[in-house]
């Protein structure tokens, strides 16, 4: 076999090698992800039915997610229909938290509560797509979020705007519960934040 075609041999298993690197880290993250979001709603099944034998159940969750449960915590899942947004919500906002869905800053407001509830999520993370559509939104958008007791908050959205990175305004808390959303924009220069108001809240089905 000549050098050439040798070299070429390399530049071929090493182009395939460059593209399934994205691919790989893209479904591992989209199946932990996927992995969170069933064992939130089975914790919600588990509370309804309490013959449930939660403590078999938890001994499911891979030794990852368990990592991800204690260091973060889910405490419900956002979405966005009109984005295809649905991902677990998880308490403080480390790499390992961010990797697997959408953090929650622990100093605000809680889901449903009075204030602001301020969530961020990554942009074109290698791990998903999180808040990569966070921009396509439209002011009257609803953004859904199940909280742990199977209850289904629901946010509009009432503003959009573009921040540098520094602005804490996004995380003023006020009377009224409000929810705030944000994510890097600009190649991260800058934040797009997404301001909703409150408007019911439903028992999930």
């Amino acid at each position: 076999m000549s050098i050439r075609k040798v070299v070429a041999g390399l530049l071929i298993a090493a182009g395939i090698a460059i593209m399934a690197v994205p691919f790989f880290w893209r479904t591992t993250g989209e199946k932990q992800t996927e992995q969170l979001i069933s064992e939130f709603e089975q914790t919600l099944e588990d509370d309804y039915d309490e013959e449930t034998d939660v403590e078999e159940e938890q001994t499911s969750i891979s030794k990852e997610d368990e990592a991800i449960l204690k260091e973060g915590g889910v405490i419900g899942i956002i979405e966005i229909p009109g984005l295809d947004i649905r991902y677990p919500v998880m308490e403080g906002t480390t790499s390992k938290v961010l990797n697997a869905g959408i953090g929650h800053i622990e100093e605000t407001a809680g889901i449903g509560e009075s204030g602001n509830c301020v969530l961020c999520g990554h942009n074109g993370s290698r791990y998903g797509t999180f808040f990569t559509p966070l921009s396509q939104i439209s002011i009257g958008d609803e953004v859904m979020i199940t909280d742990k007791n199977g209850l289904k908050h629901i946010y509009e959205v009432i503003e959009t705007e573009v921040v540098n990175p520094y602005d804490n305004s996004i995380k003023t808390q006020g009377t009224e519960k409000e929810l705030t959303l944000f994510t890097c924009s600009q190649k991260g220069t800058m934040r797009f934040v997404v301001r909703c108001i409150y408007k019911e809240a439903v028992m999930d089905e």
